[in-house]
């Protein structure tokens, strides 16, 4: 999984989390749905980040002559075909 500076995407939510939960202990004035949504809001942001590190830009190429063997969903070999 990748990481944002260094952490772990949940440690990054985790601690924003416990910053607001201090910032309502302390005076803060925000409701229970607004705290749920800032919530959500932090995860898929970090979601989008941790995606754009993990998921490939191109389609993955074989060189010609690669020799390929197909397996059927039950996990047996089928067929093997050259490229």
């Amino acid at each position: 999984m990748g990481t944002i500076f260094g952490r772990e995407p949940a440690a990054i939510a985790a601690f924003l989390a416990i910053g607001i939960n201090l910032a309502i202990t302390f005076g803060l004035s925000i409701t229970v749905e607004q705290v749920a949504l800032i919530n959500a809001l932090v995860v898929a942001g970090l979601a989008l980040i941790v995606r754009q590190g993990s998921t490939s830009l191109v389609a993955p190429k074989l060189a010609e002559g690669t020799t390929v063997t197909v397996v059927t969903p039950e996990g047996q070999p089928n067929q093997e075909v050259v490229l």
